[in-house]
């Protein structure tokens, strides 16, 4: 007997009545209601309109089952979520508001209509939040395993546009919010729940993994405030997103364990599992920060702390000062809790690792 509704296989539907069905999931936005959308699902491309005055960013980024993440310990809804939310804050991390996305699905086979509109609701649930159409995408069949890939079109102004190259010896190097907590929350997930820790904190775990906040609305915030030098998102982990940084820049840096927003969830679940939370922090990756350069001149403590308040009533976000940007030739050092300068090793996150 054939299934009916959510229930029915993808294979039973066929491509075209899916994507009718996953652009109602979308709502108005489906139907191409956007802001400055003149045509989106239905044709053989989208047609948008830029705002004068400013520059397209264009990023994407590829998820696949095995690889980056697992359906045993992902809902389908959270897992739409993600996949939006780490290219959102590719967009935030230049400095700008992403407006219009496309989504591509590889479905393998035995997956019911409702698994995929699950993962459709929770990409309309965070586009929802930052007014971001989806304008289009693909679908086909994938044989062995899951792989969602989104591509996100945002734009900012032309003076506006931050790059990782922006760092100068001198610059203070600052990180919005807490680090650790998304390491920590796989860590949770993937121990079957066997840590005594509070409702609350679990819920903070298994959020900040699942179901990660972009930076979006904080960008804006720094940008506007004409300070920063370099921006990246801490996608791979502190420690390789900062050489990024000076890479592109040609120069070194500093930081200090001491200064860096270690979660707090992430510390107490660290003494639980014998973990290292400032490992967590440095090389876990998935915390979607931002990791920033003032330049020394604009960098005052009393601009900084000023720039930091602004921030929190704005956003609710911290800010933390970790270090400094210097010389090329100092290369990329901490400065551990006995006072003692090591090198920081670039390690994070790699595709290709073995």
């Amino acid at each position: 007997m054939q299934k009916k509704g959510k229930d029915r296989y993808i294979q039973d539907l066929g491509e075209f009545a899916l994507i009718e069905r996953l652009a109602g999931v979308l709502g108005p936005a489906g139907q191409g209601a956007g802001q400055g959308v003149i045509r989106g699902i239905g044709d053989d491309a989208a047609v948008l309109q830029n705002s004068p005055g400013t520059r397209l960013l264009a990023a994407c980024d590829l998820l696949i089952e095995g690889v980056h993440f697992d359906l045993n310990l992902t809902p389908p809804r959270q897992l739409g979520w993600k996949a939006l939310a780490v290219n959102l804050s590719d967009i935030a991390a230049m400095g700008g508001r992403p407006r219009w996305a496309l989504v591509s699905l590889g479905l393998k086979p035995g997956f019911t209509v409702g698994f995929v509109e699950e993962i459709y609701a929770g990409i309309a649930a965070l586009a929802g939040m930052f007014g971001i159409t989806v304008v289009g995408g693909d679908t086909c069949s994938s044989p062995a395993c899951l792989v969602i890939d989104l591509c996100v079109l945002g734009e900012a102004r032309r003076t506006e546009i931050t790059y990782r190259s922006g760092a100068h010896a001198g610059d203070y190097l600052l990180v919005t919010g807490k680090i650790g907590a998304a390491a920590a929350g796989f860590a949770y997930l993937s121990a079957e729940g066997q840590q005594k820790i509070k409702p609350e904190s679990a819920a903070e775990l298994t959020w900040a993994q699942l179901q990660p906040q972009p930076r979006v609305k904080e960008a804006a915030v720094l940008v506007r405030s004409g300070l920063i030098g370099a921006m990246n998102d801490l996608s791979d982990g502190l420690a390789s997103e900062l050489h990024e940084i000076v890479q592109a820049s040609g120069c070194g840096a500093q930081i200090r364990a001491e200064r860096l927003p270690v979660s707090p969830v992430a510390v107490s679940l660290a003494r639980q599992l014998g973990a290292d939370p400032l490992h967590w922090a440095l090389y876990g990756g998935e915390d979607y920060e931002l990791l920033f350069t003032v330049p020394g001149g604009k960098g005052s403590p009393l601009q900084l702390r000023r720039l930091s308040r602004t921030l929190e009533k704005a956003t609710g976000t911290p800010l933390s000062v970790i270090g400094r940007v210097l010389p090329p030739a100092a290369g990329v050092t901490m400065i551990d809790s006995s006072g003692a300068t090591k090198p920081l090793s670039p390690h994070g996150y790699s595709h290709f690792e073995k």
